[in-house]
C-alpha cells in the first residue's frame, strides 16, 4: 500500500532526473573534451551515459531506499492514529468524570449521524486497528 501519491512520486522523479541529468553535463563539461571521438559520438555517448545514470540511480533507490521511506511514512501514520484514540478516548474520560459530579439530570440524547466520504488514499482504520503497537 503505497504512502505517496502519484503527483509526489512524478515531482521527485523529475528532481531525481535533473540532478543526474546536471551531474552528467558536469563530468562532460570537465572531461568530455579529453575524449578522442566525434562530435555525433559524444552525443551518443553523451545520452547514453545519461539514461544509464538514471535508470541505475533509480533501481537503487527503489530497492533501497524507497520501501524505507514507505515503511516511515506508514509508520508515522500508525503513530498519528494511535496518538488520535487516545486522545479522543482521554477527552471520553474527562467529559464522563466532569458529567458524574454534575448533579444527576435527565438529559435528552439524540444521535448523532457523521457521514464521511470513503477517501481512498487513505489508510483504512480497519488496518491500522489490527496493527496495534
Amino acid at each position: 500500500m503505497p504512502s505517496l501519491n502519484q503527483d509526489t512520486r512524478l515531482i521527485m522523479t523529475i528532481l531525481f532526473v535533473g540532478s543526474i541529468s546536471g551531474a552528467n553535463v558536469y563530468f562532460y563539461a570537465n572531461y568530455g573534451n579529453e575524449l578522442p571521438w566525434t562530435p555525433l559520438s559524444h552525443a551518443v555517448l553523451f545520452g547514453l551515459i545519461t539514461v544509464g545514470a538514471v535508470m541505475g540511480m533509480k533501481a537503487i533507490f527503489d530497492l533501497a531506499v524507497n520501501d524505507r521511506i514507505e515503511g516511515w511514512l506508514l509508520d508515522r501514520r500508525i503513530r498519528f492514529y494511535w496518538e488520535k484514540q487516545q486522545r479522543e478516548e482521554s477527552q471520553r474520560r474527562k467529559i464522563k468524570e466532569s458529567m458524574g459530579i454534575m448533579p444527576q439530570q435527565q438529559f435528552q440524547q439524540s444521535p448523532i449521524i457523521i457521514q464521511q466520504q470513503p477517501d481512498y488514499d487513505e489508510t483504512p482504520n480497519e488496518f491500522l486497528k489490527s496493527i496495534k503497537p
